[in-house]
This record gives structure tokens, C-alpha cells and sequence, in this order.
């Protein structure tokens, strides 16, 4: 492999001198570096060259570190993109096990099969928009929505990240993408009327409980699912919320929950509070009658045997209670958005809903809610500017 050299990059307004690096007149030029990288499998020769330093010596100490990534990275230049992702993946230890999966499907349905192929040095950003495109106008496989298109991207992009600070790239080809913004749908609440004909049409099912703690706590999914009586305080109306159960390639997981944030405690009303202590009676009647279970982890919500509910069933039970109560069909998560909603039309402070959801900043809670909110400040004004004029018309009366 060559040293590489380190040049001026001259434009149309400067042109190249007859010697030396200094072209004849005064212009704008920036400073680039090329290193010849040998041949590929192909016979073709290869090259990197970067442009854009404004000085001499930036391009040579930028040349330098190239060359100490080369010489530090082993086998780099033979690298495949898809070769790179299959050794970053393993050295991820502490990913969640769904994050892990979702990161595995982007890497083995997408990015794989269209840049894997690709040697990780030789990575521009050209091959990324090809892959982006590609994806979103569905030319390979389903289209995609703009939304899972970012996910992708910031998969690739937190490999490549690693990739640069290991030194075997000099620098992460992602961050010169743009791409489509994203058009989330705003949650789609139930109305307080539409809340008590589920409940009301739920109610004797034997997993009323479950979406009744949905509905009044806020809970995820897996959140309600993972819920162990250990975490439960009948007395101070409390639930703790430490683990959830999630479906992770169609298979139940036990870990933590989404963020760290979602560790935390949930006051209970005293109606939700009855309905906890109903249902343990009644999950201790139900064993008894089964005899001994095949499972007993202590969950609050089970199937009729003790075992663990399964996240998918739950979704779908869920359906059929909707459809059977003639209402609109949100989704489950739906609830935990109705939740949120109801509390800040009833005048919850938006920092008591954001700690109560779990979310690990409350500009997420006003993100998702602005709508409601909007709707509760101007309350709020209506409101003071009453109270002022109630009491200036009391000063008035006064006099």
C-alpha cells in the first residue's frame, strides 16, 4: 500500500500552478488527501480520497489517522459491510432481547441483502441512498413507512458509529443522509363515554382486571402482563413496575422494562385497588380448583394453569371484547394514550403523567398529548381570567 499524498483540491476559479503546491493566484481552494488502497477482487484499482481541509497539515494528520486505521484494523480492506454487522451484533452484550431482535431483522431482511455485499471502507453515501430508496419504494419486498425506514437507518448508523471509533473507518457515511420525515399518527383515545361501555360490556371476563389496570394505570402491554403480587401493595394502593413480558420472535421474554425510566411506581385509585384484591381471591379459588399448578411465578395475570399470559392472545382478546361492546377499534396500547388523556382533561399535571407513564422526559408526554393539553391550557386561561374578574367585580360590589 502506497503512503498516500496529500494535495491541494483545486477548483475552476483555481486552477492548478505550473510547480509546487501554491496555485499562482490567490483562491479558495481546500486541501484533500488520496491513498491508493490497491487492487479489488476485480482487478480494479482502489482508492480513498477526502476532501475539505482547510490546510495542509490538516490533511496529512488526517491522512495519518486513515493509515493508522488501515494498519490498526485486522483485514479491514477485505471487509464486507454485511461481515462488520454479523461481529458488531456479537459484541453487543447488553442489548434487551428485543432490541436485539429488531436489530437482527434490520440487519439479516434489509441491510444485508442490499449493502452486505459492499467492503466496509468503500461505503458511500451513494450506496445508502440506492438502499434507502430501495426500501421505501418497496423495488425489493414490502414498502416500507418512513418511520421503520428511520429505525433501519439508525441500526446502521449505530454500527457505523462503532466502526469509526474503533478506527476501522474514518468516518460514518450516515451522517450525510437525509432522509423523508416522519408522519407519526397521533394517538387516538377513547372519549369517557366509549371507556365505560368497554368496561361495562368487559366486565366479568376473566380478564377484565387486566385491561381495567390498563385503562385506569397506564400500563404497557407487558408491563400488565409481567406484574408480580410482590410488586403489588393493596394497602398503600401501589404498583411496582420492575419487568415486563414481551413477544420476541413469537416467543415470550421476561426482562426490563422499555427504559429506565419505566422502572417505577404506580398510585392506584381505590376502585382499581378493590378490583386487585377481588381478583386475587378469586386466583386463589381458580388454583384450588385446577389442584396444584403446572407454573407458579407469583404473576398477577395468568391462564387459568398459572402459567404466563402470552402478548399476542392478550391483543386479540382484547379485540373481540371491543367488537363485542359495538366500539371503534383502537389498539391495546390505545388504552395506556386514554389513560394519559383522561388525567390531563382531568387536571393531572403533565410532570404526574409523564412519571406516571414511565416516560424518561415529560417533553415526550407533551409531544404525544399536545393536542389534549392545548385543549386544558386554554381551560386554565378561561379559568384565571375568571377568577380576575370575579374578583374585581367583588371589589366593585365593595364600593
Amino acid at each position: 500500500m502506497k503512503a498516500g499524498t496529500v494535495r491541494r483540491r483545486h477548483t475552476r476559479d483555481c486552477p492548478p500552478s505550473s510547480g509546487g503546491d501554491r496555485p499562482q493566484h490567490r483562491c479558495r481552494g481546500s486541501w484533500e488527501y488520496v491513498i491508493d488502497l490497491g487492487l479489488d477482487g476485480r482487478g480494479s484499482r482502489r482508492q480513498e480520497t477526502k476532501s475539505g481541509y482547510p490546510t495542509k497539515a490538516a490533511a496529512a494528520a488526517a491522512l495519518r489517522e486513515f493509515r493508522e486505521t488501515i494498519d490498526g484494523g485486522v483485514h479491514v480492506t477485505d471487509t464486507t459491510v454485511g461481515q462488520y454487522l454479523d461481529r458488531w451484533l456479537q459484541g453487543k452484550h447488553a442489548l434487551r432481547p428485543s432490541t436485539r431482535a429488531s436489530y437482527a431483522d434490520h440487519i439479516e431482511t434489509y441491510i444485508k441483502p442490499h449493502l452486505g455485499h459492499v467492503e466496509l471502507l468503500q461505503l458511500r453515501a451513494h450506496h445508502l441512498d440506492r438502499f434507502y430508496a430501495a426500501i421505501a419504494t418497496g423495488s425489493r419486498g414490502r414498502v416500507l413507512s418512513a418511520s421503520t425506514v428511520r429505525r433501519i437507518h439508525a441500526t446502521l448508523r449505530s454500527a457505523l458509529n462503532s466502526a469509526v471509533k474503533r478506527r476501522l473507518m474514518p468516518h460514518n457515511p450516515t451522517d450525510q443522509i437525509e432522509l423523508a420525515p416522519e408522519r407519526p399518527k397521533r394517538p387516538e383515545p377513547w372519549t369517557v363515554q366509549e371507556c365505560l361501555s368497554f368496561l361495562e360490556a368487559a366486565r366479568g371476563d376473566r380478564l377484565y382486571p387486566l385491561y381495567h389496570l390498563y385503562l385506569l394505570g397506564g400500563l404497557r402491554r407487558g408491563e400488565g402482563i409481567g406484574l408480580r403480587w410482590t410488586s403489588v401493595d393493596l394497602g398503600k394502593r401501589t404498583v411496582s413496575v420492575s419487568e415486563q413480558i414481551t413477544a420476541v420472535r413469537n416467543r415470550s421474554q421476561t426482562g426490563e422494562p422499555k427504559t429506565r425510566s419505566g422502572v417505577r411506581r404506580v398510585r392506584l385509585d381505590e376502585a382499581t385497588t378493590a378490583l386487585l384484591a377481588g381478583h386475587r381471591t378469586a386466583q386463589a379459588a381458580e388454583r384450588r380448583e385446577w389442584g396444584l399448578p403446572l407454573v407458579d411465578d407469583g404473576l398477577v395475570f395468568t391462564k387459568e394453569d398459572g402459567s404466563a399470559l402470552v402478548p399476542g392472545y392478550v391483543t386479540k382478546h382484547f379485540y373481540v371484547l371491543a367488537r363485542r361492546a359495538g366500539l371503534r377499534q383502537v389498539r391495546l396500547h390505545d388504552l395506556r394514550h386514554t389513560s394519559a388523556s383522561l388525567a390531563l382533561e382531568a387536571g393531572v399535571a403533565m410532570k404526574v403523567v409523564s412519571d406516571r407513564l414511565g416516560h424518561s422526559s415529560i417533553a415526550i408526554t407533551a409531544n404525544l398529548y399536545t393536542h389534549v393539553y392545548d385543549t386544558v391550557a386554554l381551560d386554565g386561561a378561561d379559568r384565571l381570567a375568571a377568577l380576575l374578574t370575579n374578583a374585581a367585580d367583588a371589589d366593585v360590589s365593595k364600593t
